[in-house]
């Protein structure tokens, strides 16, 4: 009766290894599968983005303001994850848990603590001895060090900015159409002797009127003084000459007196005006001084 029970013993022993296996890679290829994220270790980040939409079918998102930020979201969780030097089970399984939270808030629209209860059921399990009693959330292929850099970084790029992600699934987009139009002016037929200008496209009289550079001015010619305006000029010099030469010394001294009292006549005025204020000025302080002096 032993030896059977022994035999039974080692069968469960077989197939509980076996249900351990098996949870232990529950998460890992789930969305992405093993050459998929062979694909994706191997490229660039360009690559990487164009790969993802082409798995997901994000064709929009150029104008799709949901698809481009799934898009940027699943390019940076590849990419950090490349740059941890994760493995290919290891990629797979924590881009399951990416698009798994991703989902939660997409599809289902569960907050914030709800979506963190979430990814702590997924995380459960790592670093820990593998017991009898021992739950798994699928994520065991982890160790505790990297559970916590998955932790920081989901953090700070998901869970940071949570409620804008279920504003941007939950409103919708406004589109805009934008358009443009485009008038194409067709040549005229040449069906004239002479047809238009290519370059400007208006008429020959048009152009010559209001486009064409006009001619420059021409340059009037000197004009040459006729024998009686030049003995009129003589006459009139000769006549200046005259005059001055017939002045005396004493009719220049009047000349300048005369002259000389129109200009200096009124500033003697004022001069002497002012220098009688001043008199009066000083005349009564000596008075007032008198009469201090006699009290």
């Amino acid at each position: 009766m032993s030896r059977p029970k022994g035999k039974s013993n080692r069968r469960r022993a077989k197939v509980k290894d076996g249900e351990a296996d098996e949870r232990e890679g529950a998460l890992a290829f789930k969305v992405l599968t093993a050459d998929q994220t062979r694909e994706l270790q191997a490229l660039s980040i360009e690559h990487i983005q164009m790969k993802l939409c082409d798995i997901f079918k994000l064709d929009s998102h150029s104008t799709d303001l949901r698809e481009a930020s799934i898009l940027d979201f699943y390019t940076a969780s590849v990419w950090w994850g490349k740059e941890k030097a994760f493995s290919v089970q290891q990629l797979s399984g924590f881009f399951t848990l990416v698009h798994t939270l991703f989902d939660n808030v997409k599809e289902k629209h569960l907050s914030l603590v709800e979506n963190l209860k979430e990814m702590k059921k997924m995380l459960v399990g790592i670093g820990a001895e593998s017991g009898p009693d021992m739950q798994y959330g699928g994520l065991e292929f982890f160790d505790v060090n990297q559970a916590k850099e998955i932790t920081n970084y989901l953090y700070t790029s998901f869970f940071q900015h949570y409620t804008l992600h279920e504003y941007m699934f939950s409103t919708l987009q406004a589109e805009e159409i934008i358009g443009t139009d485009l008038d194409v002016e067709v040549a005229k037929a040449a069906d004239v002797p002479f047809p238009p200008p290519l370059d400007e496209g208006v008429s020959e009289e048009h152009f010559t009127q209001y486009i064409a550079t006009p001619p420059p001015t021409p340059v009037p010619e000197p004009v040459e003084a006729t024998a009686d305006e030049v003995s009129e000029l003589q006459m009139d010099e000769k006549t200046t000459e005259n005059i001055f030469s017939e002045l005396s010394v004493e009719d220049v001294k009047e000349v300048i007196e005369s002259v000389a009292k129109e200009m200096l006549g009124g500033l003697q005025t004022e001069v002497a005006a002012k220098l009688r204020e001043k008199e009066n000025q000083l005349i009564s302080k000596i008075n007032k001084i008198h009469r201090v002096a006699e009290t």
